[in-house]
This record gives structure tokens, sequence and C-alpha cells, in this order.
């Protein structure tokens, strides 16, 4: 119950869904495909619109009909905008999701017969469909409105005159099961698609055998997870175990995969609580944490003897560690933490050429070369076993 618990407040958290759409569409050159189809979607609600208006059943009045137009006007330009323009940034993303909500609702409102204009509100599925990729609180937000609408539609099908609503006019009966309509596509349907394609994107994060992140997963949550906070420093561990080849020449592959899964237990419960942890390459490891009061040394330390001191093997397995801080603000850039995590495997590297075991540290040094410009220089330093 409690892992259910901290999975849903996970999801329920999650903000990164449409930065990483983009990034993963960006990756395969599927952004020009999915695009087109964003952009179609909207030329089809134009024709909805402007279809719906020349009908027996168009809009009530003069000042809808000159909303409805408005509305041709705005999916027109929804289209034009995906199919000739760069991939929005998030925030304009969300302002023509809102102003979809609310065309939608206006055109629902507009229709001369209820019915159809509940019919017209179940378009807002297709806008949580999209909104889905902004997170649940955003697509909790889209759910309140559209189910806000649907019952406002509702209670004017039963309070409508039967010129407007014909033989639906006070069925309580229908109205209710058009709700329910409502409900089963908005509040069943997108959250549990929702949470499918965010578990997904989680799995899709993780090494299998260890169920630590893979390197994917590690450079997601530098890019969207770890956030500066109260620290002005993390601490950055790459460990890599120590003759590894030989554990698997002498004991076998499956051997081989119980010790990694056990290192990795071992790191789970050596790092801070909030670490990532990430299994990089085949005995590779990356440990990234906030730095509070303990030395990156001890911390390092406290990394290798957790390895170290497995218990109940057969043979020792130790881990050479290279570790670095930096400030937190530089795990936002991609080719700084490209550089840092760079230098993290050198200190690794030189840790195994003394025998391994060890913990070497690359020390930051930073110059200002100008106001704008920032270098990170290292030294190495040597920890010796405790």
């Amino acid at each position: 119950m409690a892992d259910s618990r901290s999975l849903m407040r996970s999801w329920w958290h999650d903000r990164a869904g449409y930065d990483w759409l983009v990034d993963v569409l960006e990756i395969h050159s599927a952004l020009r495909y999915v695009k087109a189809m964003i952009g179609a979607g909207g030329a089809v609600m134009c024709l909805v619109t402007a279809v719906s208006m020349i009908s027996n059943i168009g809009p009530r009045n003069a000042f809808f009909a000159i909303g409805c137009w408005l509305i041709v006007g705005l999916t027109a330009l929804w289209a034009l905008r995906w199919w000739l323009l760069p991939w929005p940034r998030r925030a304009e993303a969300l302002l023509w999701c809102a102003g979809a909500d609310l065309a939608i609702t206006f055109g629902a409102l507009a229709a001369e017969h209820r019915v159809y204009g509940a019919l017209v509100s179940t378009l807002m599925v297709v806008v949580g469909m999209f909104v889905i990729f902004h997170g649940p609180l955003i697509l909790g937000l889209h759910i309140c409105w559209s189910l806000a609408s649907g019952g406002l539609l509702v209670v004017l099908l039963v309070a409508d005159d039967p010129v407007h609503t014909g033989a639906a006019a006070g069925d309580v009966r229908l109205a209710i099961a058009i709700m329910l309509i409502l409900v089963a596509l908005n509040v069943v349907g997108l959250p549990t698609v929702q949470f499918c394609h965010w578990l997904w994107r989680q799995h899709a994060l993780l090494d299998p055998l260890t169920m630590l992140l893979n390197r994917r997963g590690l450079d997601y949550h530098l890019s969207y997870v770890f956030r500066p906070n109260t620290t002005e420093y993390a601490y950055i561990a790459s460990l890599d175990l120590d003759r590894f080849k030989d554990v698997n020449d002498t004991f076998g592959h499956s051997f081989g995969d119980e010790v990694l899964a056990r290192v990795a237990d071992r790191l789970r419960s050596a790092a801070d609580p909030d670490a990532v942890v990430a299994r990089t390459g085949g005995e590779e490891f990356v440990v990234l944490g906030r730095r509070r009061d303990e030395p990156v040394a001890a911390i390092a330390e406290r990394l290798r003897g957790a390895i170290e001191t497995m218990p109940e093997l057969p043979v020792l397995v130790t881990a050479s560690v290279g570790a670095a801080l930096c400030p937190l603000t530089d795990l936002r850039d991609p080719a700084i933490m490209r550089r840092i995590l760079h230098r993290c495997d050198t200190a690794m590297y030189e840790a195994k050429r003394e025998g391994g075991n060890i913990v070497v540290i690359a020390e930051l040094e930073t110059t200002d070369h100008t106001d704008h410009d920032t270098r990170h220089h290292f030294c190495l330093r040597t920890i010796g076993r405790s």
C-alpha cells in the first residue's frame, strides 16, 4: 500500500512529460509528422464549426453566430500555426489548449439543439489527449472544466423548452446518461491513458536488471528533476567494479548479474534518500545527490565501502570511485554536465590505475574569464582506503 501511495505521488508531481515528449519526437525525427497531425485536428474542428453553422441546428442567435465565426478563424489559425511554425514552448501550448477548451464550450452552448451541444462538448477529449503531456495537475484542471461545461449543458437540456431540445426537453434520464458519458471519457479515460503513458515512460528509463535508472534515465533526471533548491552544490560519483570480468569468467554471468543487482541495492542504501542512482554501463554506476554537510570525499568513501563490505559473497567485490562537486545550476546545462561526468570518469580510471578500491576526487576550480563565461578546471586528489 505504501508503495502504491508513493507511486501515485510520483505520478501526480510529475511535470516533465511535455519536454520529454518533444525530446523523444526530435530524437526519432517525428516532430514534423506529429505537428501535421495536431494541425489536422485543428482543421477538422474548423470544418466542424463551419458545417454546424450552416446546418438546421446552427447558432441560436447573432451573438453566437459571430462567436462561432471567430472560432472558425482561430481553429484555422491553430492548424496553420502547427503546420508552418516550430513546435511551441510549453506556455504557448497551454494557452492554445485553454483557448480550445473555451471555444468548444462556446460552440456547445451556441448550438440550437442541446443534444448536439452535448455531442460537441465531447471534443474536449481531443484536447485532453494533448493536455496529457502537460502532467496530471494540468490534466486535472482540464477535466474539471470539461465536467463543469458538460454539467451546464445537461442542466440547460433539462430546463430548455421543446423548441430547442425536442423530445429531450425535461428528460432527466437522458441528461444523466449524457453526463455519465462525459464522466467516462474525461474522468475514467484520460487519467488512465495519462498514468499509463507516465508509467511506460518511467519504465523506459530503468535498467531491467537492477531497476536503477539507465543512462537515458540519468539524463532525464539531470534535465528535468534535479532542480536548484536550498543547497549550492551537488556531488557526482562515478563507480566501476574492479576486475569484474574475472568474476564473470570464474563464477558465470548469472552470478555476475546477481552481484550487479546486489551492488545496486547497496548503493541505494548508502546514497542519500533523494540521490539519483543509475547504472550507466555494464558494471558502471553513477550516484548524484545534493551535498549538505558531508564532504564529497566522505560521501564517495561511503559508497566505495558499501560495495566492499557486501556480505555472503564467495569473492571480494570492490569498486574504483571518481567523484566531484558541481554547482546545482550546472545540472541544467547539458554541455557542462557532460564535462563534469567526463572528469568523474577520468578520476575513476585514475583510481583503477592506482590499483582499484580507492576514491579519487576531481576537485573543482572555477575561474571567471568574463561576466558571462565561467570555466571549470579540475585537479585529481586520491583518497586512500580507510
